[in-house]
């Protein structure tokens, strides 16, 4: 009776996680992303997937990252276009995402020309792609979880800031935060489960931000700004859509 009785009980969890199975798959919707950065964006989209891993909430082919090969917009854009694995191009997918950096060419070196930029938001618009651009760097929406900004501030300040508000947060996990090592997986990862708490206040304000430029708004020229938060939104709506 026992014996049978475990028979049963497995027969019946396994149906039930079979069931599970089939809606999760149903139901998340598959996201591709293209990264300008090798390693501190796409970890941290990564630390979001893992999280929606860990709760069972989502699938592991959910979220797919494409190969990186460039550094400039129009590079980053060509990388998502490139994709394919597993017989799957880039139009397989039913969100498509590229992560830029206006990232103002400087007189020291580094950064983009406006061109480069232009062009890959009104390519990606051609292709259906969208771009979570961030302007002037993605970094900006680390320091909106802690306020709202909305006076233009440059690459090496917003990295500055963000760097004291960490240490101001938390003084031990943060000691050895510098502006070298700020993009390593490591501290992509440290950072992002420091500010989960906070994500939706970062949400709401780079919303604001968005709404305040209205319909002039230029991703070229409006600093700060950026769309990250709508990618980062697309990725918990998996979790909200399997859990209703």
């Amino acid at each position: 009776m026992a014996r049978k009785k475990l028979h049963s009980d497995y027969q019946g969890k396994s149906k039930k996680d079979f069931k599970r199975a089939k809606q999760i798959k149903e139901q998340v919707k598959s996201v591709l992303i293209a990264c300008e950065d090798k390693v501190s964006s796409p970890n941290y989209f990564k630390m979001i997937i893992q999280k929606l891993k860990e709760d069972k909430t989502i699938t592991q082919d959910s979220l797919v990252i494409a190969q990186h090969e460039h550094v400039n917009p129009r590079g980053v854009l060509q990388d998502l276009l490139n994709h394919k694995k597993d017989d799957k191009t880039y139009k397989d997918f039913e969100h498509r995402w590229i992560v830029i950096d206006r990232d103002i060419a400087r007189v020291d070196g580094g950064g983009h020309p406006k061109d480069d930029f232009l062009t890959a938001l009104s390519e990606a618009k051609r292709k259906k792609v969208e771009v979570a651009y961030s302007n002037d760097c993605f970094e900006i929406w680390y320091l909106l979880h802690f306020g709202y900004r909305d006076t233009a501030i440059s690459r090496d300040d917003i990295i500055k800031e963000v760097i004291k508000k960490l240490k101001d947060r938390n003084c031990v996990t943060f000691s050895k935060l510098n502006k070298e090592n700020i993009k390593t997986k490591e501290m992509t990862e440290l950072i992002f489960n420091e500010l989960l708490e906070l994500q939706n206040k970062a949400i709401k304000y780079a919303k604001k931000l968005l709404e305040n430029y209205a319909d002039s708004h230029n991703p070229e020229s409006d600093n700060p700004s950026t769309r990250v938060f709508e990618l980062v939104e697309i990725l918990n709506k998996n979790n909200e859509d399997v859990n209703e």
